[in-house]
């Protein structure tokens, strides 16, 4: 779900083509190694059958430019102003949602901040220490840590911000990559 939200969130900068915001995700979510173009495209094609997305015409090359409907941008500022909405949050979509809320100068990183480390804070109080097993103990220590590192990277982030608010904000790039789908692909 993060690179869907990631891709609306990006698309809050305006109109942009398939490789355009895959070279920025992957800019701004630096704890990505890669994001493949069949998903980049197969993303770009379930938001545009969900009504997030439309055509916004194409580059004077000919590449495929989308942008946000007014529901995709409704979805966007949500996923852009809070954390996780259902009780389970995820080290990788954390990153993802907190990297590129903070490259985006709109985005209410704080408040994502704030949900997530609640977050993460319940999941530790809900862990059972005492368990039949030792195999079950031993995932939730497991859990418990994870939890743990999670928050205090949270509160690194936070910390940075609140000593350079736009410390992690980064504008469009105008490099253009060389590659993306051409009409009829």
């Amino acid at each position: 779900m993060s690179v869907q939200n990631g891709f609306l969130a990006l698309l809050t900068l305006g109109p942009a083509y398939g490789s355009q915001l895959q070279s920025e995700f992957l800019a701004r979510a630096a704890n990505r190694r890669q994001l493949n173009a069949g998903q980049v495209y197969s993303t770009l094609d379930r938001l545009v059958d969900q009504g997030l997305v439309v055509s916004a015409g194409t580059t004077d090359d000919g590449l495929p430019l989308y942008e946000l409907t007014a529901e995709g941008t409704e979805q966007a500022t949500g996923w852009l102003t809070h954390g996780p909405t259902d009780g389970r949050p995820d080290w990788d979509e954390m990153q993802d949602q907190v990297l590129i809320a903070a490259s985006l100068a709109e985005a209410d990183v704080s408040s994502v901040l704030q949900d997530y480390r609640a977050s993460f804070a319940e999941k530790i109080r809900e862990l059972a220490h005492e368990a039949d097993s030792r195999a079950l103990l031993a995932a939730n220590r497991a859990a418990e840590l994870g939890a743990k590192a999670a928050i205090e990277w949270i509160d690194e982030v936070a910390a940075t911000l609140d000593a350079h608010p736009d410390a992690l904000v980064q504008h469009r790039s105008p490099e253009r990559p060389r590659r993306g789908r051409r009409p009829g692909s």
